[in-house]
């Protein structure tokens, strides 16, 4: 299997992005913030009112070892994957040393919160000031509440800060999919105005919804070997 530069880059984008409060991505377009890890957004709900799984990209893989993306002792290497039926599937982090030596710092704990039964990295806090980033409008203190010592992302407060953000007017905040916290949704009339020049991610894989882009999943496999040519559509 290959570990292509991409995979190790795009996965600690993603923790990173997600774990401190840096940006969105994931299925749906939506900027979240719901603890650092790759793939939290990408899974599945469980129940029977659940909505069908999107189709994604998925990392195929004979052992877990072919999962594993990141530098030993983080929480992208081998021992946070399970092989699952020749596909990688993420574990969670295992300790809180593993998300102070992804990220580089000691105000990050290990822990399943929120509602979330996969335990990701959390930055602790005193009082919400702690987990601001004042310089990304949707990441001030007033984004978020320290809870249980931990950050956690309340949602966008207004239009005004998405476009703040993204420097575009093409930017709303709004709670859509069933989803309690509202994020920064991108705008459109059709979906060639969702689209990037990602092939997973160009005009055949959105809807326009309501005026908001929705990512509606790969549609080939084809798709996803433009990023690594490990990856399926499933």
């Amino acid at each position: 299997m290959q570990t292509s530069r991409w995979r190790w880059a795009g996965a600690l984008v993603l923790a990173l992005a997600i774990g401190c409060g840096g940006g969105g991505g994931g299925g749906d377009d939506a900027v979240v913030d719901d603890g650092g890890g790759p793939g939290d957004d990408g899974g599945g709900g469980g129940g029977p009112d659940a909505a069908v799984p999107l189709p994604t990209c998925q990392l195929t893989c004979a052992t877990a070892a072919d999962c594993a993306s990141g530098p030993a002792g983080g929480i992208i290497d081998a021992d946070n994957y399970a092989c699952d039926g020749g596909r990688c599937v993420w574990r969670g982090c295992l300790s809180t040393q593993e998300c102070v030596t992804t990220y580089g710092s000691s105000a990050y704990t290990c822990a399943a919160a929120f509602g979330q039964t996969l335990a990701t990295c959390w930055p602790t806090c005193s009082t919400a000031d702690d987990c601001a980033n004042p310089q990304v409008p949707i990441f001030g203190a007033d984004n978020y509440a320290c809870d249980g010592g931990k950050c956690r992302w309340t949602g966008c407060t207004s239009t005004d800060e998405c476009v703040a953000t993204y420097q575009s007017n093409a930017w709303s905040c709004t709670t859509r999919g069933g989803a309690t916290t509202p994020s920064c949704w991108p705008t459109c009339t059709t979906p060639s105005d969702c689209a990037t020049a990602s092939a997973p991610y160009d005009a055949d894989n959105y809807a326009c919804d309501d005026g908001a882009c929705v990512w509606t999943g790969c549609n080939t496999t084809a798709e996803c070997t433009t990023l690594d040519p490990d990856y399926v559509c499933e």
